[in-house]
């Protein structure tokens, strides 16, 4: 069954799916993408694996708002949660990204 998942935005999805895991961090420009960083790999929104932890604020570290698109403390990334946004340990930028400016800007 499909259930909310807290500081995921209301997406319904279920706990095991990489939007909810600790270890996804989304794409900066195609969010329904994101990097697994404990397998490597880019996932979809609806992929999930046998890896999954839950996303957990701990103190001391900065985390990525996906619904306010920047970088938030652990103290604001709390007061995101509550709020159901989508919080991240981080997020997911190509290093190709650099090439495609400067190509776009030719």
């Amino acid at each position: 069954p499909r259930r909310r998942v807290a500081g995921l935005g209301g997406l319904a999805i279920r706990p095991g799916q990489c939007p909810a895991c600790r270890w996804w961090g989304p794409h900066y420009h195609y969010p329904a993408l994101g990097l697994c960083r404990l397998r490597l790999e880019i996932t979809s929104e609806d992929h999930g694996c046998w890896d999954w932890e839950p996303v957990r604020v701990e103190p001391g570290r900065f985390y990525w708002c996906n619904t306010c698109r920047m970088r938030v403390s652990w103290e604001e990334a709390r007061g995101h949660l509550r709020r159901g946004h989508r919080v991240y340990e981080s997020a997911y930028v190509e290093p190709d990204v650099r090439e495609e400016i400067v190509a776009a800007m030719e």
